[in-house]
Parts: structure tokens; sequence; C-alpha cells
């Protein structure tokens, strides 16, 4: 657990360090054009948008920290749990909502973050000391599947859009992730539904989607730096 903790510890440092190492390289690179087009909505929403993903990983790391606390302490707490799904995923879904041009598709993110807390209120999972089980972890998955669905739909519309590769591999990354992760909650949740023990297979299946999901992060942005630098 140690070990894993660790890992999660410096993928998102790494992730965060790199966002806003990005963000700088972004800005002086703009700083060579002339003042309208930095001025444009479409580039003030793009750095506002990187800022939101800073803002993410920085809210995962504090979480992530406060759950091995309480896991350190054995100290099972539901409310920490929701908290996390209910305020950690809002600058990820602002990212996608600022850089969706339908607003049906804008309205439907709020419609399934609004889902996302009524299913965790519903199972008393704001409750201290309730246990979040497999299935309430298929939901909250589902849901970021179908906001990142929604907004791959978006971007492939709008293609010639700035800085579209990019929101892309954002777009990608959510995606896959999310659909892996429903996959693993949906095996998980069918072996405890069976009367079966919590499988260490899982376990790490788990953990090494999750790893790659936040080690995406920095990939991404280095990428994006050494194509800035390169200009």
């Amino acid at each position: 657990m140690l070990i894993i903790f660790i890992l999660y510890l410096l993928v998102l440092l790494l992730g965060i360090i790199t966002s806003v190492f990005y963000l700088k390289q972004l800005c002086k690179s703009e700083a060579k054009l002339p003042e309208v087009w930095r001025n444009l909505t479409t580039r003030k929403n793009f750095r506002l948008s990187i800022r939101l993903i800073t803002i993410f990983l920085t809210l995962v790391l504090i979480n992530q920290n406060t759950l091995n606390y309480f896991a350190i302490n054995h100290l099972d707490n539901g409310l920490i749990f929701s908290l996390c799904f209910t305020f950690v995923p809002i600058p990820l879904f602002a990212f996608f909502y600022i850089h969706t041009h339908s607003k049906w598709k804008r309205y439907g993110y709020i419609v399934l973050h609004a889902i996302l807390i009524g299913s965790l209120f519903y199972g008393g999972y704001y409750y201290p000391f309730s246990l979040p089980n497999s299935s309430i972890s298929l939901i909250l998955n589902s849901v970021f599947f179908l906001i990142a669905l929604l907004n791959l739909t978006d971007l492939l519309i709008h293609s010639k859009t700035d800085h579209f590769k990019f929101k892309l591999k954002i777009t990608l990354v959510v995606l896959v992730f999310s659909l892996l992760a429903s996959i693993l909650s949906t095996m998980h949740w069918s072996d405890i539904s069976s009367g079966n023990s919590i499988n260490v297979t899982y376990f790490l299946m788990q953990n090494i989607n999750m790893l790659l999901f936040y080690v995406s992060f920095p990939c991404i942005f280095i990428a994006e730096i050494i194509k800035l630098r390169r200009v």
C-alpha cells in the first residue's frame, strides 16, 4: 500500500508541476502574438482550461492524502468518498464544459453530475460511517464515461478548433480510464454478488488503471512543452 501511495503522490506532483510549466510556456509563446490575438476568447478559455486541470490534479492529490490517512488509521469514511466525487471532478467537468459548443451537451454535463450527486445521496454515502461498494463505483465511472463521450462527439464535429489535439488527448484519456474502471467495477460487483472473496487481481488492475490515468497528464503536458519549445 505504501509503495502505491508513493507512486500516486509522485505522479500527481509531476502532473501538477508539468501543467504549471506548460501554462507558463504557453503564455510566453503567446506573448509574441498581437494583443488582439492574445485576447481572443478561445485562447483565454484554453488558458483557463489548463488551470482547471491543474486544480483537478491538486484536488486529487489532497484527496489521496486524506484517504490514505483514513486507511492507515482503519477509518472507513463514506463521507470523504462522497465529498471527493462531489467536488474533485468539477474542474475536469468544467474543462469539458468550456470546450463544448453544443448547449444541450453542456446541460448534459450538469445533469450527469447531478445524477452522480443524487446517487451518492440516495445510497446514503454522505453518512460518515457508510461503506462505498462496487455498485456505486460503477455509477460514478459511468458518469465520467458519458461526459467524456459527449465531449468527444462535440470535438469531432468541431475538429478545426484551436488546440484540437490536446483537447482530444485529455478526452480520450478520461474516456478509456472510465471505460476500464466501469468494466473492472462490474467484474468486482459480480464476484461480490456471487459470494466470492475480494480479488487481489482486481485490486491491482484497478490501481494500475488509476496510475496510468494520472501518468497520462504529465505525459501530455511534457509533449506539449517540447512542441512549444521547438517553435
